[in-house]
């Protein structure tokens, strides 16, 4: 067999290192020889004296090695630098089993890739796809492929056209407005509770929407151009995704439970208008888009929550307080 190029034998060291030795993990002088001599599968022996050559190139190229004094005396050696620290992989593979949007398949394909940037004792207390379940099997297959357009149409300040829909009783995905496209001028993309949302403003139409990705259908940059409107994102984002969707108002509520305080921080924030009453109630006041999920989400308090204003809200949660009565009457 012949002799291996020395830069073979620096890259497979480099490899090893990089995945076999971290702050916890380091290898002896004699292991790295012999793990180096079967990476490399050659008749040319590998000695402690070429070792440390590769080392030294590998240090003087950027790549840290460190060496130690470890049991019985012996001198360790380890690559401990990395892109990552581990709690950041860990947060990143979070996110990604987290994302509603992303494939199961998906999921395992990236965590893979990042399992690569660390060594293979810290990637695998990572958490694991395969202890995720998830539920969310119905997500379009290309939705990572339009993430990337929207992203790009958003860049180039592109128009897109795009179809819509969502699923039916029968669980079958229908379009919306009969299959006819939508034309839209991109401004931003967000993740919200798990989903892309894409905001922006319709062809000839003012003020933001948004559109949920996994829902959209034949996405499509166009070589035509749009100038950006100056509208107030933030706000929108507040009121839209922090908050609920429909027409703003102020809102006042009365919480009978002190174990409430901290989803209501959580949901509107530490400066929200909060006042103490007793030991076990409070009352927010807040200016919040009144809608259908804005129902769902006062009625899910139960008798914990009271809206106190205004009229036109109290009446209507009064009603459907009857309605579910003569439900279970």
């Amino acid at each position: 067999m012949a002799d291996v190029p020395n830069t073979t034998k620096i890259l497979a060291l480099k490899k090893i290192l990089l995945e076999e030795t971290d702050e916890e993990h380091k290898l002896s002088m004699a292991d790295l020889i012999d793990k180096l001599q079967l990476a490399i599968d050659a008749n040319d022996p590998i000695d402690k004296k070429r070792i440390k050559r590769y080392i030294e190139s590998l240090n003087e190229s950027g790549f840290e090695i460190l060496h130690e004094g470890g049991k019985y005396g012996k001198i360790v050696y380890s690559h401990q630098s990395r892109l990552f620290e581990t709690y950041e992989l860990r947060m990143l593979v979070d996110a990604i089993l987290s994302a509603s949007f992303v494939t199961e398949e998906q999921a395992k394909n990236m965590i893979n890739k990042l399992n690569q940037l660390t060594s293979k004792h810290i990637a695998k207390t990572l958490p694991s796809p395969i202890k995720y379940n998830k539920s969310m099997n119905h997500i379009y297959h290309l939705t990572k492929v339009y993430i990337d357009k929207i992203h790009q149409a958003i860049d180039e300040k592109r128009v897109i056209t795009f179809k819509y829909g969502k699923f039916n009783m029968d669980r079958t995905f229908e379009l919306n407005r009969n299959g006819q496209e939508y034309i839209y001028h991109p401004y931003g993309l967000i993740w919200d509770k798990g989903f892309y949302y894409m905001i922006g403003q319709k062809d000839n139409k003012e003020g933001l929407s948004n559109y949920r990705v996994d829902k959209m259908r034949d996405v499509e940059v166009n070589d035509q151009r749009f100038k950006s409107k100056d509208y107030n994102i933030d706000e929108y984002l507040h009121f839209n995704f922090h908050m609920f969707s429909g027409q703003g108002e102020w809102v006042v509520i009365e919480f009978r439970d002190k174990g409430l305080i901290n989803p209501i921080i959580d949901k509107f924030g530490l400066e929200a208008d909060i006042k103490k009453v007793d030991d076990d109630t409070f009352i927010l006041k807040t200016k919040a888009i009144v809608g259908e999920g804005f129902y769902n989400w006062l009625r899910g308090w139960g008798s914990k929550a009271k809206i106190l204003s205004p009229p036109t809200l109290v009446q209507q949660m009064k009603d459907e307080v009857e309605k579910m009565n003569k439900l279970y009457s």
